[in-house]
This record gives C-alpha cells, sequence and structure tokens, in this order.
C-alpha cells in the first residue's frame, strides 16, 4: 500500500511539474502523507526540489527561476519521502529543530485514509545548482575563500538537493538578513566585518531575480558564514607555532566546515549561532566589554595619566594625589591626621596602604612614596589599545574550550601564576621564567608528577652550551659544581671520556638532591616536548625585580612548598605536616604520581581585566603580543619569528665559543634586572648567577 501511494505521489509530482512556472516550489500536506515517518534518510528539515539541482545550467542567464523538469526520472523519485511539511513551505527552508520525526505506528493510520494526498503550491522556494557553481568557479570568483569550505558546501548542497538557505523568489529570506547582521557586527567580537564580503542582489526590472545572481548570492553568504565561524575560533592565525614561531605552541582547534553549515542551517538564529562560536571563557567577555567600552568612550586617556613630578610621601598635597585616588578608587577622608580638614589632594594612610598593594601586585619596591615608577605602571595601563585587547581577545581563541574545573595557570608577561578551582582563583604566587632568548614556551599539558628533593636533569641544550667547552679543554667542569655523569647507569670519570669524538648528549648527566641543588626541594612535571616545569630555586632574589626574565625556560616558583601542599592536600589529602616532613627528611628523588593529573595552562596574556573591571597591562617581555598584532593586520613578511634555538656538538668550534656571537643565542652573558651585560665569570658564575634554578 505504502509503495503504491508512492509512484502515485510521484506521478503527481511529474504532473505538477508539467503544469507550468507557477508550481516552482511545493509542499505535500502530512495530513494525508502514508510516507511521513517512513525510513527515508534524508533530511526531513530540508525541502524538495522540483527537480535535479544538477541539470540546471548556472550559466544560463535566466528571469525564470523555477526548477528545470528533470532529465533522469529515477532523480526525481527520492523527492517523494522528503517533500516539505508546511512548516518547512514557508521559504525559510528549514524546519523546527527540535521537531522530532514521525515513527512508522504513528503514520499507519493515515494509509487508511481515502482521502487524496494535498499539493499545496509554494511560489517562492528555490533551488539552485550550487555545487556546480561552485566546482565551476572555485578557482575564479571564489579563488579567495577557503577549499575545505567550497568542498563541504557543495556536498551540503547536494545532499539537499539545491534547497536554498539564504535566497527565494523574493530575495534574501529573513535568515539572511539575520546572518548578515551578524558578519557586519563583527568588530563587536574582535574580528574585522570589512574581512566579510556580503553580496549585493538586485531585482530585475520587473522584480525578478535571476538564477545565475540567486546561485552566487546563496554561495556566497554560506561561504562567507563559514569564514566566520573559523576566524571565531582563531583561524586567522591557524598554526602560530609555524606562523608565529615555535615557542607559541598552541593551534586554534577549528570545527569542521561540514560540521558548521550543517549546525548554522539547523540553527533557528544565525546570528546568534554564529556569535556562539567564540570563546566563551569569562576573560574573553570582560576583554570584549572593554573593547566596546573604548570605542564608544569619548573620554581621552591623558585624562587619567598622572604627570611627572616629585617623589611624593603620605601627609603631603598634590593635585596628583586627586587623579591618584581616580585611579585606585579610593575616597578622601574628611580630615589630616592633626583633624583639619582635608580634600581629595592630601595623601592620606588609607591611599598610602593602596599604593602599597598596587606597587606589591606589580613587583615594584612597595613604599608608600609615590614614584616615577608607580607613576609609569599606572600610565602604562592606561593606555589600553583595540590593538592590545584584540591581540589577547585573538590568544583566547587558542585556549582549550575547557580549562578544566581545577587548573594552574601561569602567565608569562605577567610573572605570576594561579590556582584556579570551579572558576575562583585559591592560590597565586611569582614567578620567574625564561629569558627573552630562553623563553618559557606557552602551551597547555597535564602535570602528573611531583618530585619532592629533586635531582637536577641537566638538558642537552645546557649540555653543549655550558658543559662541553670545558670538557673539551681538559677541565672538569662538572665535579667543580657537583654534576654527576653516567652512562647506561653507570657513573663515568669525565676524564676517561674523549669529548672531542662523543655525543655528551648520551650521557646523562645531573645534579644530586641537596641546598645547592638548582630545582630546590620540590619540580612539578607535566611531560612536554620542550622539556620546562615548574620548580623550586636556591635563588630567591630574582622575586624581587619587577620584570623576571632570567632562567633557561623553566618556570622557578616563589613558595613552591605552599603549592606543593595545596595539590597533594587536594590529590592524596595529605596535610601541611606530612608534606613538610618529606621535604625536610626525604626520601631523595621522592616521584608521587597524582591520582588526578591537572591541567596546566602556559599563557602570555599582556591584558588582563580583573574583578574590580580594571585592566592591568602588561610588558611584552617576548614580543609575542606584537607578533599577533602584525599577523592580524596581514603583515606576515614583518613578523621576526620567535622560534626554539637547537644546537648540537658539531655546531661548537674546536676552540670553545670565543667571540663568535653564537654564544649570544644562548645568554652566555649574565644581565642585571635592566638588561644591562655583567662581565663573564666563568661558569661557576653563570650557575650562580642565573642558573639559581634552571
Amino acid at each position: 500500500m505504502v509503495f503504491g501511494m508512492r509512484v502515485a505521489k510521484v506521478l503527481a509530482v511529474g504532473l505538477l511539474l508539467t503544469a507550468g512556472p507557477g508550481s516552482a516550489a511545493f509542499a505535500l500536506d502530512p495530513v494525508n502523507d502514508p510516507t511521513k515517518g517512513s525510513d527515508s534518510t534524508s533530511d526531513p528539515a530540508i525541502p524538495a526540489p522540483a527537480g535535479s539541482a544538477e541539470t540546471a545550467m548556472e550559466h544560463q542567464p535566466t528571469t525564470d527561476i523555477s526548477p528545470e523538469k528533470p532529465s533522469n526520472p529515477q532523480e526525481a523519485a527520492p523527492a517523494a519521502a522528503t517533500l516539505p511539511t508546511p512548516e518547512t513551505a514557508t521559504g525559510t527552508g528549514s524546519a523546527d529543530p527540535k521537531a522530532a520525526p514521525a515513527t512508522p505506528e504513528q503514520a499507519a493510520p493515515a494509509t487508511a485514509s481515502s482521502e487524496p494526498a494535498k499539493i499545496v503550491a509554494d511560489d517562492h522556494l528555490v533551488y539552485l545548482p550550487i555545487a556546480d557553481y561552485i566546482q565551476a568557479n572555485g578557482k575564479k570568483l571564489l579563488a579567495d575563500t577557503d577549499a575545505n569550505d567550497r568542498a563541504a558546501l557543495a556536498d551540503f548542497y547536494k545532499s539537499r538537493m539545491g534547497a536554498t538557505l539564504w535566497v527565494d523568489k523574493r530575495g534574501f529570506t529573513a535568515e539572511a538578513k539575520n546572518l548578515i547582521s551578524a558578519l557586519q557586527s563583527a568588530d563587536d567580537w574582535g574580528l574585522r566585518s570589512a574581512d566579510f564580503k556580503i553580496p549585493d542582489l538586485k531585482a530585475n526590472p520587473d522584480g525578478s531575480y535571476s538564477l545565475d545572481d540567486l546561485t552566487a548570492v546563496e554561495t556566497r553568504l554560506s561561504l562567507e558564514a563559514m569564514e566566520y565561524a573559523r576566524d571565531a575560533h582563531g583561524g586567522r592565525i591557524p598554526d602560530p607555532s609555524s606562523q608565529l614561531g615555535t615557542f607559541l605552541d598552541r593551534k586554534p582547534e577549528l570545527i569542521e566546515p561540514r560540521t558548521v553549515i550543517n549546525n548554522l542551517a539547523a540553527a533557528p538564529d544565525k546570528a546568534a549561532y554564529l556569535t556562539s562560536l567564540h570563546p566563551q571563557a569569562e576573560q574573553f567577555r570582560r576583554l570584549r566589554e572593554k573593547l566596546l567600552a573604548l570605542r564608544a568612550s569619548t573620554k581621552k586617556a591623558d585624562e587619567l595619566k598622572i604627570p611627572d613630578g616629585p617623589n611624593l610621601k603620605p601627609g603631603q598635597s598634590s593635585p596628583q594625589i586627586a587623579i591618584l585616588r581616580k585611579r585606585l578608587k579610593v575616597t578622601a577622608a574628611p580630615t589630616k591626621d592633626d583633624g583639619s580638614p582635608a580634600d581629595e589632594t592630601y595623601y592620606d594612610k588609607t591611599l598610602a596602604e593602596a599604593v602599597k598593594a598596587y606597587k606589591e601586585s606589580k613587583g615594584i619596591n612597595p613604599t608608600l612614596w609615590v614614584t616615577a615608577a608607580l607613576r609609569r605602571s599606572l600610565n602604562a595601563s592606561n593606555d589600553i589599545s583595540e590593538a592590545k585587547l584584540i591581540a589577547n581577545m585573538e590568544e583566547w581563541r587558542w585556549m582549550p574550550a575547557d580549562l578544566g574545573d581545577y587548573y594552574v595557570m601561569v602567565n608569562i608577561p605577567e610573572f605570576k601564576f594561579r590556582v584556579v578551582s570551579n572558576g575562583q582563583v585559591i592560590h597565586e604566587e611569582r614567578i620567574v621564567s625564561g629569558r627573552p632568548d630562553a623563553q618559557s614556551p606557552i602551551f597547555s599539558e597535564t602535570m602528573k608528577t611531583v618530585v619532592i628533593q629533586p635531582r637536577w636533569n641537566v638538558p642537552d641544550s645546557i649540555k653543549i652550551k655550558e658543559l662541553l667547552p670545558g670538557l673539551r679543554g681538559g677541565g672538569d667542569p662538572l665535579r667543580r659544581q657537583g654534576l654527576v655523569a653516567e652512562y647506561n647507569g653507570r657513573k663515568i670519570d669525565p676524564y676517561n671520556v674523549d669529548w672531542s669524538r662523543t655525543d655528551i648528549r648520551n650521557f646523562n648527566i645531573y645534579q644530586p638532591p641537596g641546598g645547592g641543588n638548582a630545582l630546590g626541594v620540590v619540580k612539578f612535571l607535566f611531560p612536554n616536548k620542550h622539556a620546562v616545569y615548574l620548580h623550586d630555586t636556591p635563588s630567591k632574589s630574582l622575586f624581587n625585580e619587577p620584570v623576571r626574565a632570567f632562567s633557561h625556560g623553566c618556570m622557578r616558583v616563589r613558595n613552591p612548598v605552599a603549592l606543593a601542599d595545596l595539590i597533594l592536600n587536594k590529590d592524596k589529602g595529605w596535610d601541611k605536616e606530612k608534606v613538610e616532613d618529606l621535604v625536610k627528611n626525604g626520601p631523595e628523588e621522592n616521584e608521587i604520581a597524582l591520582d588526578h593529573p591537572i591541567p596546566v595552562h602556559v599563557t602570555y596574556f599582556t591584558a588582563w581585566v580583573d574583578d574590580d573591571g580594571q585592566v592591568q597591562t602588561y610588558a611584552d617581555v617576548y614580543g609575542h603580543e606584537k607578533r599577533i598584532q602584525l599577523a592580524l593586520a596581514g603583515k606576515w613578511n614583518q613578523i621576526s619569528k620567535a622560534d626554539e634555538k637547537k644546537v648540537s656538538p658539531e655546531d661548537i668550534p674546536n676552540d670553545g665559543w670565543g667571540n663568535d656571537n653564537f654564544s649570544s643565542l644562548f645568554g652566555d652573558d649574565d644581565y642585571d634586572s635592566r638588561g644591562r651585560k655583567k662581565k663573564n665569570g666563568g661558569l661557576g658564575n653563570f650557575f650562580k648567577q642565573v642558573f639559581g634554578g634552571f
């Protein structure tokens, strides 16, 4: 019975197609449709074409947009199972995505009805040869679009027989206008609306639209929507590691093009779907709000800049104090210390404490004086540009969508790390990061092990750069620094090795645990290809420097035992006393595997919106922000990549490094806190001053 009704329906469709252009699109009344709920594999929400899309020629100008009759009758047969319902025949080209398809049992009563199926004409729907158009114009009109997008789009329209999303016989649909509004508002999300080409659709003198124009517009809008989806996920810089430098070890998680167009077609609100593809992180939302506010604001940033002037101490009065109050959000006390009336220009104790707290947060000597360093820091944080905000928003597009319920976030420009639990910061502390020529890489991994009383395994770069020249010269730098060399698990005497013919990388060289160990008393391992980690250090003084880029790439932690307490209490339930006993009494090289590994995100954010809504800015110590800005501006040829330097024994001259300038790549010299070169005091001075912890 069902088969017979399907045959009847196909015949009805054929009669309708011969009736003329007035029946260009149609829908079947589902009330008496005996095949509703059948085992058809077609999308029930897609209107069926009046003819095969492959039979329409995209290069044949016409004002009659009615689909042609298929040349092969078999091509029309599947349409019987996918005829649009009245809900999908309104010109939108999509049905309610929440609607469940009818089951065969639900459709069964209709088969017993004697009423014939009703054919309802709909003159607005159109079916276009999109796949053919893409194939013909992929290297011409569509050459500026992504090849994967074009391929996915061609398959998508083939699967729906050319049924359109954005146009009908009346021009743009409501969905198209909704989509266009999202493309035109791309600037509000840190993208560029100018990057998306909105096609123009002009009617003929009689008000009709040509098949060629509708096909071109439908295709272009779909491709621009897919481009927006990719950009929202970070597709403007799809491979930061290769495009900007290997120290930026991130890669955006792009959505498959076919998934994008499928989801877009099913979404009731096209604009809302596209904007939902932007990062959902709270910090991204805050940065976007600041971007919108910056563009909308008519005030000049200079109004809140503190001018140069003499140092000011509590108890003094100055017009600068009034500006300082606004910056630190501290209201004036009604009276001075002596009881006399005060105003906003008087530097009182409450403001002094706020000054001290701000300095501590920025790594400035925390005196109560208003100094030049304080002015520079406050004025720098007030110099917030669109480019800085957008560059930081772009970095959030590269971050994992799920940071974890409990994670560690290290922010290199800020020289701090934070432990975050359920969105709340529960611990933070200062770090020392890699020097600009030995950067701490930017990446995400998982902490799996805490090592108490660790030994320091010398990395290959330092074996080659710092140790091998001395060994080749007949000295024993290992013994002087308390290092041990092993080969195949056995200790060896460096004097018994011909280092001019031996690859030092084949030897395990390490520093045993102890008071002078470069890693201090604890390290935190999150295995990664860069061989970096968080660890203690015996050199504590560098934590007081405002710019703390001194290490060989690993991140040294101030008060690391507190971090170990926190992690091991959560993972093992250990109390502080147990952890401190292990630190004090051993055993040595005590590797504690975490039952619940913790995500670690090493980041590079130079702008951060705090809980008070203030934008905190940090220096671009590695130049990554500048690289991102240049990339987003399309100035790829101006980018100086930040690539990790690789070195091998063959790179070392027979007479050592000498003055060949190669050593500058690895920072052979020591530098003070202002970046000025110190006199090289030899290997011992290197370990003492710079190493102090790897």
